[in-house]
């Protein structure tokens, strides 16, 4: 099969075309490298004392760099590569260790925290916002569950009491309520 003058230039203007297309999406790629482990401290912004109410109860959670204390039952915070395949059994050599990745759903960032063993399924989800309570920018730990598709806000932590006990039972606009709350 002869090609002739048109042919050559035809083949080699798709050659370049595809060969310069290829170079220039590399470098995209590489810049939305997913991590290769989960995390290995919590954020700055999560750390410190937060007190939650609800249903006439105050629930006290501390957030460390690797630990998460709520009511008094110490979770350590562990890393491990997003490579890991979890193998199950029904006796968990790490009853006390979970993991915590970086997760995006409806435009908002969370820290999202798994079980040491667990594969799948729902999990809880934490975010830091600020919101204008009594004329003043409070941070507000926003405490959700649910699927990775989508959370559902199930509670609010403040840095006292007595705004966790105002605040207590308060949703804020935005966020999706489970029906249950």
């Amino acid at each position: 099969m002869k090609l002739g003058r048109f042919g050559v230039w035809l083949v080699t203007g798709l050659s370049l075309f595809i060969g310069v297309g290829v170079a220039a999406a590399s470098p995209a790629q590489v810049v939305h490298a997913k991590a290769k482990t989960t995390l290995k401290t919590f954020p700055k912004s999560m750390r410190g004392t937060w007190y939650s109410y609800q249903y006439n109860t105050m629930y006290k959670y501390k957030i460390t760099a690797t630990k998460f204390i709520n009511n008094g039952f110490v979770e350590r915070l562990h890393s491990r590569k997003t490579s890991y395949v979890v193998k199950h059994t029904m006796n968990s050599k790490h009853p006390s260790w979970f993991i915590a990745k970086n997760a995006k759903a409806k435009k908002q960032t969370w820290v999202t925290v798994w079980g040491w063993d667990q594969w799948g399924g729902d999990c809880a989800a934490y975010r830091v916002t600020t919101h204008k309570l009594d004329g003043h920018k409070v941070p507000v730990l926003q405490v959700a569950g649910g699927p990775a598709t989508g959370y559902w806000t199930t509670g609010h932590g403040y840095h006292t009491k007595k705004l966790a006990k105002k605040y207590g039972n308060h949703y804020y606009k935005g966020e999706r309520k489970h029906s249950l709350n």
